[in-house]
């Protein structure tokens, strides 16, 4: 498969910011800070990075656009808020959004991935500390992961499967980082 970069003339779905609060507001309708805390309960930080700002920004965005409707809601304690519904069009374009992702071929990409393609050009003996060092990251990262199973024991089955796909992709990068020192020690 060709992974290059995208075509600039080709319409570009929605980004993953977009499809978190579309698909959260899916559900029903929230403020902002609903909104970052239903993120936060579903333990999907483990699992897709987005920014706080990022949320924000991106409800004004696709209030613009008609992809959300707001209304301001007067704080009981504290300032008004503004909750956010989802539109028909904002439906339609969280449907595409996922619809474009999950045929979209494309790489298992961290940062780390990118770090790991360029090993070699690490001083003599860089490699196995950097090796090492990402070993203990993502041994930290299961170690995360398995507290937030225990501590959403009772969430919702698609949190719980999604942990343990993240569970997956680590074990299986522990995995890998094995077999390439080993490979090295030859």
């Amino acid at each position: 498969m060709d992974y290059t970069i995208g075509d600039p003339t080709v319409a570009r779905g929605p980004s993953k910011v977009e499809i978190v609060v579309l698909g959260l507001l899916a559900e029903e309708p929230l403020h902002g800070y609903q909104l970052l805390e239903r993120f936060r309960s579903r333990s999907m930080g483990l699992w897709v990075e987005i920014g706080r700002a990022s949320v924000y920004q991106a409800l004004e965005r696709l209030e613009r656009r008609g992809l959300l409707a707001g209304r301001a809601q007067g704080g009981v304690a504290g300032p008004d808020r503004r909750v956010f519904r989802l539109t028909s069009a904002g439906r339609a374009r969280l449907e595409e959004g996922l619809r474009r992702s999950f045929d979209e071929p494309g790489p298992y990409e961290t940062a780390a991935g990118t770090a790991l393609g360029f090993l070699e050009a690490l001083p003599p003996g860089g490699t196995a500390v950097a090796l090492e060092a990402r070993g203990r990251t993502v041994r930290a990262h299961l170690e995360a992961i398995r507290a937030e199973q225990s501590r959403t024991a009772s969430g919702t089955k698609l949190a719980e499967a999604l942990l343990a796909r993240q569970m997956a992709l680590a074990e299986a990068e522990l995995a890998w980082l094995k077999r390439y020192r080993t490979r090295l020690t030859r």
